[in-house]
């Protein structure tokens, strides 16, 4: 049974479908529209994959580049060290032991200190000394953190401060505070002491 509404439709189609030039054009109007859609929706992953693998060289080239360049800073930084006096190597490994050496630390923080200034505190705060992940590989850079506390003439603890600089350790001084309250002047020393640690 034909409603009003399928009559109408039929009566505005039926005249384009049998329509000769229609029914002969049609199916490659129809092909071509079929197969664009194929073509666009088979390309278009394969752009964007080349897309990213373009942009994927593009970041490796540069990762690349800063791996040559860190490559030849070391060579270069190995150079320079092969052409040092041998007295300075020894040096610069007593300055960054190849263990913590807790001692050295202590006797090069007592040695700064002048004879009229006395030591009044000093705590070394908990480090790892031997990282026990795996089998000894490498060395790190590591730090044991100190607090010195050391009393005497100003002048006294001047010098001190002075001679934190030229300790037989590799020392970095993060704070220092001086007070004096009702006895004598304090000075308040907070830093580091660097070593080489197995990892």
């Amino acid at each position: 049974m034909k409603t009003a509404k399928y009559s109408r439709y039929y009566t505005f189609v039926k005249p384009v479908i049998e329509n000769k030039v229609a029914k002969s054009v049609a199916p490659y109007i129809f092909s071509i529209i079929t197969i664009a859609i194929l073509v666009l929706s088979a390309l278009k992953p394969t752009v964007s994959t080349i897309l990213n693998l373009q942009k994927s060289i593009e970041n490796n080239g540069q990762i690349l580049k800063a791996l040559k360049e860190k490559g030849q800073n070391l060579y270069t930084g190995k150079e320079n060290y092969d052409k040092l006096d041998p007295n300075l190597k020894d040096k610069i490994n007593g300055k960054i032991p190849q263990n913590a050496e807790v001692a050295s630390l202590i006797r090069s923080l007592r040695n700064a200190s002048p004879p009229q200034a006395s030591t009044s505190a000093l705590q070394v705060q908990p480090f790892l000394m031997v990282d026990n992940a795996g089998s000894v590989t490498t060395l790190a850079l590591s730090e044991i953190e100190f607090v010195y506390n050391t009393q005497g003439p100003f002048q006294d603890l001047l010098l001190v401060l002075r001679n934190l600089q030229n300790t037989d350790r590799l020392i970095k001084v993060d704070s220092v505070v001086i007070s004096r309250s009702l006895g004598p002047t304090v000075l308040s020393v907070t830093g580091k002491a660097y070593f080489l640690k197995n990892i």
